[in-house]
């Protein structure tokens, strides 16, 4: 009996670390209860579930969308606006709302009645003294048909909605709907400044029984069991407030049982004290992990769901060191990509922070992610399908298409603009540690997004030094700094690195001939670069070059080969940031020099795993 005390008393405790702590949706931070999203169903009204893949906070109530502006729970306010009427006053058969006045009621709002498709509206000319009837034009209007917006005229009694008001026999003409309106706006209301009072929205004010908890320090929940309203106290579950000593009957009524009837003891203490520092350690990590999901601004999936979504995982579009890729199919008919991750030890953090890192990034050179499943052991990320698959497959020659010049250059330029933006343009620099031609992704039209963030870390642009404990990346792509810290210290420039050794890649995939030294794979890791410096050198900017490619292809392949011999400098302060690289790439061959031949010793592979996995101990150095 014992037992069973820790496990009632933890659970409130745990919902009210949960729900104590806001989360973020769209482009707003602070939410608490009525809202939720999923994970967090305990801490807000089944009814006011967000959506916030759009970018905004949104919820529907009564099959209609409305889009948090505002929430200030000091003040207990919150405001919203029809997503429907935002940028426009004409929807499509827009409906009329009934909030749950349990959770929110209105604060300080006149209904606004907007009729639609009327045909007429002359009983009304003799009889609208009570009313500011005004016209409202929508685009596509038929011929006949008139809509209108209806208010109160100050100089005259508001006689309400009833049957016997002169305005009935409008509603029976017209479709009507009823909006929320500010009351200090209502009587002002004009056609030209309609749109703007429905786009600031209207107000709801949070219950009492919410307000009261929160003034007492306390969570508002819902729970599940009661159907009903709940207070999260720091002490357990309480119905209204914390400041109250009645506990609710349905969380602790078997507590007070089971305390009464129970005999303390030194072994027993000892048995609770070691379980209830086990759970401690457990819920730690359990709420990191919810607070980082809270972060992200993506679609939960579960694993049933990833299943049904690839047919049972029955379509392999690739495979990796982290897992296999599926194909498969969301309900709205979008084709996406579905990594599987295998060997998913741990809590899960290492995942959470991976898909964290994508959710930052937009660019048309960054592979979208579109949700990501975390259930125990199973995990996966799902992400935009690109037809083509990895760049991989075309230098490798495990594709019949022959890829010109033009071709590649796009291709390599695409790549730096995506890399440009992970070090330049986030908010956060986030350096990727495993750029290689299986991790470049390309679409039906051969456009470029980079991919696999599995090895990423984030740093402060002004912190740009890393000292990583192991090496990550795979061999062949892997800076020489990230083997010996003699060639310098780890930082954005081992991106540069592994990116010119993508671009030699490709252009001794272009040559054919010498298709045996292409792949990094194959050789040692200075044993093509090597050959591409010496045919440089050569008469005419490189007989093996030159000879193959006619003048028109002739600068692309140059300009290609000077950027990747820069990008492959043993001492990362030699290589250009990648915004310099994007800058070479698009500007003239007479402005490229040629630079100093690499040297450096062979890399030794015996003791590297491919893409390995580092520890988490990551310190960070200011750069001089």
């Amino acid at each position: 009996m014992i037992f069973v005390i820790p496990s009632c008393v933890l659970s409130a405790i745990d919902h009210y670390d949960r729900c104590s702590q806001p989360f973020r949706c769209g482009d707003q931070t602070s939410l608490l209860y009525p809202f939720w999203v999923r994970g967090r169903q305990d801490c807000g009204h089944p009814e006011f579930k967000l959506n916030c893949s759009a970018g905004f906070a949104e919820l529907t109530i009564s099959s209609v969308r409305f889009r948090i502006l505002e929430v200030n729970y000091e003040s207990h306010i919150i405001r919203l606006a029809r997503s429907d009427y935002i940028d426009n006053l004409c929807p499509q058969d827009p409906l009329n709302v009934q909030f749950t006045e349990s959770v929110v009621r209105l604060a300080g709002i006149e209904m606004l009645t907007i009729f639609y498709g009327c045909k007429t509206l002359s009983v009304l000319i003799d009889h609208s003294s009570n009313y500011n009837v005004r016209k409202l034009d929508c685009v596509g209007d038929q011929k006949g048909i008139t809509n209108y917006f209806v208010t109160r005229n100050n100089s005259s009694p508001f006689r309400g909605n009833n049957e016997g008001d002169k305005l009935s026999s409008l509603r029976k003409s017209c479709k009507s709907v009823n909006i929320p309106v500010p009351l200090s706006a209502f009587n002002t209301l004009r056609p030209d400044n309609l749109k703007k009072t429905l786009e600031q929205g209207f107000e709801l004010k949070l219950n009492q029984d919410c307000s009261m908890c929160l003034e007492s320090k306390g969570a508002c929940g819902y729970n599940q069991t009661s159907r009903g309203f709940v207070c999260y106290c720091n002490g357990g579950t309480y119905e209204n407030n914390c400041s109250s000593e009645k506990r609710s009957p349905v969380t602790f009524g078997k507590e007070i049982r089971i305390v009464s009837g129970s005999v303390a003891g030194v072994v027993l203490f000892l048995v609770l004290l070691t379980l209830f520092l086990r759970f401690l350690r457990k819920r730690k990590i359990r709420l990191r992990q919810q607070k980082l999901k809270a972060l992200i601004p993506l679609e939960h999936y579960t694993y049933a769901q990833v299943k049904r979504i690839t047919k049972s995982f029955a379509e392999v579009v690739g495979r990796g060191g982290f897992g296999i890729v599926y194909k498969g199919t969301l309900s709205d008919g979008r084709v996406v990509a579905v990594k599987v991750l295998k060997d998913t030890k741990g809590n899960g953090e290492d995942f959470i922070n991976e898909v964290a890192t994508m959710s930052r990034t937009s660019h048309l050179n960054i592979v979208s992610l579109l949700g990501f499943c975390s259930e125990g052991s199973k995990r996966a990320i799902i992400y935009e399908f690109l037809g083509n698959g990895s760049l991989d497959k075309f230098i490798s020659g495990k594709s019949s298409v022959n890829m010109d010049w033009t071709a590649l250059y796009k291709i390599a330029l695409g790549v730096a603009r995506g890399l440009e933006y992970l070090h330049h343009g986030c908010k956060t620099r986030i350096v990727h540690f495993d750029i290689k031609p299986q991790n470049v992704l390309l679409d039906d039209n051969f456009f470029p997004k980079v991919s696999d963030f599995g090895l990423a870390k984030l740093c402060e642009k002004k912190e740009s030094v890393l000292s990583l404990l192991d090496t990550r990346g795979t061999v062949g792509y892997i800076a020489p700094e990230m083997i010996s810290r003699v060639y310098g210290n780890v930082s954005h420039k081992s991106d540069v690195y592994s990116y010119g050794m993508l671009v030699l890649d490709m252009i001794g995939a272009r040559n054919k001939e010498n298709a045996n030294l292409a792949s990094s794979s194959n050789t040692s890791s200075m044993y093509f670069p090597e050959w591409v410096y010496r045919d440089l050198e050569l008469a005419n900017s490189g007989r093996h070059i030159e000879n193959r490619i006619n003048s028109e292809d002739d600068d692309l392949a140059k300009k290609m080969t000077l950027v990747g011999l820069w990008c492959i400098q043993p001492s990362p302060v030699d290589r250009p940031a990648m915004n310099r690289v994007v800058e070479m790439m698009e500007g003239s061959l007479e402005a490229l020099e040629v630079p100093p031949r690499p040297v450096l010793q062979q890399i030794p592979t015996s003791n590297l795993q491919e893409s390995s996995i580092l520890s988490e101990d990551v310190s960070v150095y200011t750069e001089g």
